[in-house]
């Protein structure tokens, strides 16, 4: 989890390819969408969950890689897990250096992402106040909050070190 830009798939890559676990993108879902679907975020979403869903019923472990901004994301994946029998934990991602958060996020202009992926700083901004009011939310499962300031190998490493340590549920 983390705001636009943070790191997060960047880590989720890098976590997926290190693990050998299936990294399920809900950008890469909301990608194929289109712009005049109703409800075009929930259904990404949706759609992420369902497929992350499938994947742990055939006993595989998962990366969701997702903003999980909002108290109902969270609330999903919980209730996926309990169904699934599997344990939940959560890696947050935050850029401690705002500058370094902003290059990240203008650089993406360069890129032909679709339209919806936040590609400036105000964009980001604006998520962060569509956001205020769910951030902060308690997370009862293991949480770890990681500064994507370290580089992606060091990263990786602290991520599947903690996870190591982790109680399977």
């Amino acid at each position: 989890m983390g705001a636009p830009g943070s790191g997060k798939s960047t880590l989720a890559r890098a976590l997926g390819c290190t693990l050998g676990w299936p990294l399920i993108d809900k950008d890469d879902v909301r990608d194929l969408l289109n712009d005049a679907t109703p409800h075009i975020g929930g259904l990404a979403y949706d759609i992420m969950f369902n497929v992350a869903r499938r994947q742990l019923l055939q006993g595989l472990s998962v990366i969701c890689d997702s903003p999980f901004a909002y108290r109902r994301c969270y609330d999903r994946a919980m209730e996926i897990a309990q169904e699934t029998g599997a344990a939940l934990a959560v890696v947050e991602c935050r850029c401690t250096d705002e500058s370094t958060w902003r290059q990240r996020v203008e650089a993406r202009q360069a890129l032909a992402v679709p339209r919806h992926h936040t590609t400036d700083w105000a964009a980001v901004q604006a998520f962060q106040r569509r956001t205020a009011a769910d951030v902060g939310y308690p997370i009862a499962h293991p949480h770890l909050i990681v500064d994507t300031l370290t580089p992606v190998a060091a990263l990786c490493t602290q991520v599947v070190a903690w996870l190591e340590r982790q109680p399977v549920r």
